[in-house]
């Protein structure tokens, strides 16, 4: 079956989406569970899986992906998964962090955070939080630079990214030095144009967005981090990257909240990818798909590099 927009031609058939009903949730998170797992790394990669402490003493599933050739002491990426607060990371997510190590010889720290229904806002952020404090604490026993971590997070990954960053910010630990935010999740307001037009395409769709919403926190409004675009301080957030597709209701929202970084004199690449739907990655073998992922990769080179 393929979309009626006029999405690139590598992504016209893929026509899946993300169930957000509580009952159906537990059988598809175990179905991702299953693809993640079986999707193997590469071996110039060793994968360490560790745990770690959350804030109310929950042991938290953690793994390291490092490059054979990394250094010493490497740059990290905290990497925070989409799927909508709802799903396990999936096999996609995995090759992107493999990616990510490879490309630019980092290391990579991936947060297996609590998901809802069982777990709303603010379990996830707080899981992501204690990841990062991980990090400056405990990274120089993995030979991670604690002087040079950054966040990346993709859907809800990127609503995570985003207000950790928030977080960091006013519990005054050490700011990363960039955000890299994918199709990002950011406004609980749901308001936006693209938010009223795209109430069918595949993958992602307003009325699912909905759903995810009403499912991670029903009173986002009232809860500082949770939704980004409504904080009230844009000042002193790192510099980020931002990615925003093209037929995706998440598309405006990711504009204005270059926006209104810019306006806080964060320097911002905004990158408004064409063609594109929400998780586009899903066609892996693309050449555009490629093509993306390589201007990721070389603006955390250009990032990573600089030390201060």
């Amino acid at each position: 079956m393929k979309t009626k927009y006029p999405v690139h031609k590598d992504y016209r058939t893929i026509n899946i989406g993300v169930p957000m009903y509580a009952p159906q949730l537990p059988l598809f998170q175990r179905m991702t569970l299953f693809l993640y797992a079986k999707q193997s790394v590469p071996s110039t990669i060793k994968c360490q899986k560790l745990t770690l402490k959350s804030f109310d003493g929950y042991t938290l599933p953690i793994e390291l992906f490092s490059p054979h050739t990394a250094n010493d002491k490497s740059p990290c990426i905290l990497f925070l998964h989409g799927g909508a607060f709802a799903l396990p990371a999936n096999d996609f997510h995995k090759k992107l962090m493999c990616e990510y190590a490879l490309g630019s010889n980092i290391k990579v720290l991936f947060v297996d955070y609590r998901l809802v229904p069982k777990h709303p806002f603010p379990y996830g952020l707080e899981d992501c939080f204690a990841a990062y404090r991980w990090i400056l604490e405990s990274g120089s026993e993995f030979a991670i630079d604690t002087n040079r971590i950054a966040i990346c997070g993709d859907s809800a990954g990127g609503a995570l990214a985003a207000g950790l960053t928030h977080l960091i910010r006013d519990r005054k630990l050490r700011t990363p030095l960039f955000q890299m935010l994918i199709y990002p999740v950011l406004d609980a307001r749901q308001q936006t144009d693209s938010m009223k037009r795209f109430t069918d395409t595949p993958i992602w769709n307003a009325r699912q967005n909905k759903k995810m919403w009403n499912l991670y926190c029903k009173n986002a409004t009232t809860q500082p981090y949770c939704s980004p675009l409504q904080t009230p301080s844009f000042a002193r957030l790192p510099k980020a990257y931002i990615e925003a597709n093209e037929f995706d209701c998440l598309r405006d929202e990711a504009i204005e909240y270059t926006r209104r970084l810019q306006k806080a004199d964060v320097e911002v690449v905004l990158n408004q990818t064409k063609g594109t739907v929400h998780g586009f990655e899903l066609n892996w073998k693309s050449e555009y798909t490629q093509q993306i992922i390589k201007q990721r990769i070389a603006y955390m080179n250009q990032q990573l590099a600089v030390v201060d």
